[in-house]
């Protein structure tokens, strides 16, 4: 099958595991009692000002966020139920990093088939695992939990998976910074490495192909990304920042791009699939000085264009046009795809 870029682009935009969760935000009351400081999907994590009633606190403590960060992909426990599971709990540690949260205590949620059939009990005893040797390798406790079991229908399961929300502090609310880009101008980043390790992504999921190699997990790399970029986004060095996940940079780049109707214009030298749809982890920042960022994550850091005035997304690859496309028309799309459903 031969698939050009920009039928890429557009078929993950329709996918409902990528489009806008606005259409879902707007169906219910998001801002408890006027504490939320941050909604989900301004910012990687939503995270509220829940001790602003508390009289004997001080005012600075009184101020401190609580975060929530959530995580888990069912299209990676197809293959590795254990992986998935350890996975989990990366990305919703990379999403609380994302807003300069300290990560205090973990709960789960246990999503798996019928465990009266051994094999299906298998798979809960490999989600257990994951969780356990994720868990114990970052050093974040679980505190709470719950399972769904006996979920299948006609004797097929679902696809056995974990969900996990971390929780965590955000000592100052106001330096939290926004998923969107922010300025003309400012310089696109990403950091963390990109792989042809497809399996359980969005893109193969979408086009019907098949693959088991699944991005790697190396806690000490994971770790160090997670330390270096705590660092940057506490120290207000960096205008935006977003989790790269489902769908890859292709999809970061463009929901960075729709919220402020900012363009982008992207020049890569890299093997052009993996970079744009490996959902290995990492996260896409926009600065407008790059010496801290390349002070701190070195070659990990990876130049990936620049902000522009026009509403258009410019890929260049090895000095050649590749991909030109005014947004407005996909942005409609995004943002109004759940619309039909919900």
């Amino acid at each position: 099958m031969k698939i050009t870029l920009k039928t890429a682009f557009e078929e993950l935009l329709k996918s409902n595991n990528l489009v806008s969760r606005k259409p879902i935000y707007e169906k219910y009351d998001k801002n408890v009692q006027g504490n939320t400081a941050w909604e989900r999907g301004d910012v990687a994590a939503s995270i509220t000002t829940c001790f602003r009633d508390f009289p004997e606190l001080t005012d600075k403590n009184a101020q401190k966020g609580v975060v929530i960060a959530t995580g888990g992909n069912p299209n990676i426990a197809k293959i590795s139920v254990e992986k998935a599971a350890e996975m989990a709990i990366q990305e919703a540690l990379l999403k609380l990093t994302c807003v300069g949260g300290v990560p205090l205590a973990a709960t789960d949620c246990l999503n798996f088939g019928n465990p009266e059939k051994p094999d299906q009990m298998g798979q809960l005893v490999g989600g257990i695992k994951g969780v356990k040797t994720a868990c114990e390798t970052l050093e974040i406790p679980i505190v709470s939990g719950n399972v769904s079991l006996y979920n299948e229908s006609n004797g097929k399961s679902i696809p056995p998976s974990a969900l996990i929300s971390i929780f965590g502090r955000v000592d100052e609310v106001s330096k939290v910074k926004k998923q969107a880009f922010q300025n003309i101008g400012d310089l696109i980043y990403y950091i963390g490495t990109r792989s042809n390790n497809f399996g359980g992504s969005e893109f193969f999921r979408v086009f019907n192909f098949e693959d088991s190699r699944i991005p790697e997990i190396n806690y000490e790399k994971f770790q160090n990304l997670i330390k270096n970029l705590k660092e940057l986004v506490v120290d207000n060095s960096v205008l935006s920042v977003a989790p790269i996940l489902r769908g890859g940079i292709a999809i970061t780049t463009l929901k960075s791009c729709f919220i402020n109707n900012l363009g982008a214009n992207l020049k890569i030298s890299r093997d052009l699939l993996s970079t744009l749809f490996s959902e290995d982890f990492g996260v896409l920042v926009s600065v407008l000085d790059e010496t801290k960022i390349k002070n701190i994550f070195k070659e990990d850091a990876i130049k990936l264009g620049e902000v522009t005035e026009n509403f258009n997304l410019t890929i260049d690859f090895n000095n050649e046009e590749v991909l030109k496309q005014d947004l407005k028309n996909w942005q409609e799309n995004w943002e109004n795809e759940l619309r039909n459903i919900f």
